[in-house]
């Protein structure tokens, strides 16, 4: 007698299924991330930077400093000094936080000083600058996007941030203010403010791309009468759930008007055109907005993520 064959899994429970696969290996694949980005961080510093007598903020920043005094490579007071932070992001952030930051700055600590003798790749400034801020911007981008840190700055930042007025990236300005003042006076003043626009024009601005970047995907958002048909042509040509809700249009001379249905979902850039070519079809009259995503999370989203 043979078994009945099982019943194929509907949308959701596919869904549930990959979200609950392989946790070890996205933990693993999160800690080599950060793991990667600290060696580039790390080649960028001793290959580039500090040859050249340029700096980083943050801890980073103050271990420069501090080594210009002691003879000690400055891996060793990157792990020191970060110790703390780490220790405050396990107390007041999360383990899970706390844990791939470790990693991560002891990994940073640990190539320094297996790179501090290493040959200048360069001792042109301008090059030395741009590519070293370049591969500092990548090492740190890369650890954020994971959830990890390479430098305890940020964790202070978020901390005091919510228990001061002060944002997270006004106190990370302010902090590393306080760095480059006092290089100016350890270093030199051209150094200090070459390392300064490096790290407020370069280094930060990619920081920030790659660590919160675009996906290249987009939030559709349509306004439409004919809510039923778009929702279901919408929903079999992306293969994905479409939000379906009743709202009400405001005017200011007379205040609640009529009801509309909104419709909202994901879909790439490459789909952006022909979406909403097919909306139109459907409904001439829809109102569709189309805005950036910067990243997706969740099993719902996991064809539109491994295309990216």
């Amino acid at each position: 007698m043979t078994s009945a064959a099982a019943p194929p899994r509907t949308n959701r429970e596919a869904m549930a299924h990959r979200a609950k696969k392989h946790p070890v290996a996205s933990e693993i694949y999160k800690i080599t991330s950060i793991v990667v980005g600290a060696f580039v961080f790390a080649i960028g510093l001793e290959g580039f930077l500090i040859p050249n007598d340029f700096l980083d903020g943050g801890v980073v920043g103050v271990s420069i400093i501090t080594a210009r005094f002691v003879d000690v490579p400055i891996g060793v007071f990157i792990g020191l000094l970060n110790i703390p932070f780490v220790a405050l992001a396990w107390v007041m952030i999360g383990r899970r936080s706390a844990v791939r930051s470790g990693i991560g700055i002891g990994t940073l600590s640990i190539a320094t000083i297996l790179l501090h003798h290493m040959h200048p790749i360069t001792e042109q400034s301008w090059l030395a600058l741009i590519c070293g801020g370049a591969m500092i911007a990548v090492g740190i981008g890369v650890a954020l996007r994971h959830g990890g840190a390479l430098d305890g700055t940020e964790v202070l930042a978020t901390i005091l941030a919510s228990r001061t007025k002060f944002t997270v990236g006004q106190l990370i300005l302010y902090l590393n203010l306080a760095v480059f003042t006092v290089a100016g006076f350890v270093i030199s003043w051209e150094a200090a403010l070459l390392s300064a626009v490096l790290f407020y024009v370069v280094v930060k601005d990619l920081v920030d791309q790659i660590a919160h970047g675009e996906s290249g995907a987009r939030q559709v958002r349509v306004t439409t009468e004919r809510y039923e048909e778009v929702a279901r042509m919408v929903s079999a040509h992306t293969n994905r759930p479409v939000l379906v809700s009743k709202q009400q249009r405001f005017y200011a001379d007379i205040g609640l008007a009529e009801e509309v249905w909104v419709l909202s979902f994901a879909t790439t850039r490459l789909e952006e055109v022909a979406i909403a070519e097919e909306i139109e079809e459907v409904d001439p009259e829809a109102n569709i907005t189309f805005s950036d995503i910067a990243n997706l999370h969740g099993p719902m989203y996991e064809s539109m993520t491994n295309a990216h």
